[in-house]
Order: C-alpha cells, then structure tokens, then sequence
C-alpha cells in the first residue's frame, strides 16, 4: 500500500472520469437492524452499478459508518474486478487519536488501512479539544473527496453534516451525485431502486 502526505496534495495520477468518491453518515446517524440491512442493500446495488458504468478508482474518506462500509464492500468486489482501485483520504495523521475519542471501532480504521490500495494522508493533526481546529481537517478531506472525483455516492439526509458539506461542494463542482436518504420514512420495504435516492446525472 502506497502512503502520501500533503497538506492538500496535488494527485494527477488518478483518472478523474473514471473516479468515484463516497460521503456518508457516521455510525450514530445511520438506521439499525432490518433498516440498515436494506440501506446498505441500497448502497451495494448503486455501487455495483457505478462498477458497470465504468469507475474503477474509489476515493474513500475512511470514517466509520458508511465509508467503512462501501469500503469493505469494494475490497470484498476486488476478487471479481481487480482493476478496481481503493484509495483512503485520512483527514489527518494522529486518525486514531479522533477514533478514540469518538468511540469509534478502531478495529474497522485498522481493516479500511490494511484494505486500501493507497493512503493519501492529509497532514495536520486532530485536537481532541479544538474542534475549530478539527473542522478545517475534516472541511479539507471532503473538498479533495468532490474535487478528485467525477461522481459522488452520499449516503445521508439534508441535515447539517459532513456528508451533506461534501453533497453540496460536489453539486457546486457539478459531479454525477447519487444521494441515498439514510433514515427515510418507510411505511413499506421497497427495493433497492425503489428506496428514496436523488440523482444528479447519475
């Protein structure tokens, strides 16, 4: 696995046309049970279709929750596509230290380091009591996430969130978006194409 480190690195070897990134909502955002199980039967079936539809480089910016998920869903593809590419955005250097101190599973970071193809490492560091501080690594991942990538799969609501930040710079940017409600009402159990999904020359 190849690692870089910039502040906010310029990546030219990866073909943006053919590049997809994801944003989503962290663990305590999403459904559980039987409604997280058919979200994320949502998310595979839009992923396997942006694999027909001929991405092959994925920009992940390595959060629990949904990152972590599409994630392990692609590594687990790679037996079946080996060209696809899995390329981590770590927000910062000391990632462990903000898993820690927002109890997220460090086992999933540990998996998503091992799986991915590359790290880019954005440098800086993560205050565990500055979290002004905190919000410019985080902005800057999810600005090189919409900047790098031709199309974007968000798997979040319209509330105030990093994954809706990440949505609305990838419209400003005019990205292919497709935008997965993660807690819709639901008086059924749809299929996957029929859950509620935006989509933006998706």
């Amino acid at each position: 696995m190849e690692n870089t480190e910039n502040f906010y690195p310029s990546v030219t070897d990866i073909p943006q046309q053919k590049t997809l990134a994801f944003t989503g909502h962290r663990p305590e955002k999403l459904p559980q049970g039987a409604q997280l199980d058919l979200l994320l039967s949502v998310l595979y079936y839009y992923i396997d279709l942006a694999i027909d539809r001929g991405y092959r480089y994925f920009l992940d910016g390595m959060a629990d929750g949904i990152d972590y998920l599409a994630e392990e869903y692609l590594f687990r593809k790679k037996s079946e596509y080996p060209d696809i590419c899995l390329i981590g955005v770590q927000p910062c250097r000391n990632y462990d230290l903000f898993f820690r101190h927002r109890g997220y599973d460090l086992q999933h970071l540990r998996q998503m380091q091992e799986h991915f193809d590359r790290i880019i490492c954005l440098a800086g560091e993560y205050h565990q009591y500055d979290g002004r501080k905190n919000d410019i690594l985080f902005r800057n991942r999810n600005l090189f996430l919409a900047e790098h990538a031709a199309a974007l799969i968000a798997v979040c609501s319209l509330d105030r969130s990093g994954s809706k930040q990440t949505y609305d710079y990838a419209k400003e940017l005019g990205l292919a978006i497709c935008r997965i409600e993660a807690n819709p009402v639901l008086f059924y159990t749809p299929r996957p194409d029929r859950w509620p999904v935006e989509k933006i020359n998706f």
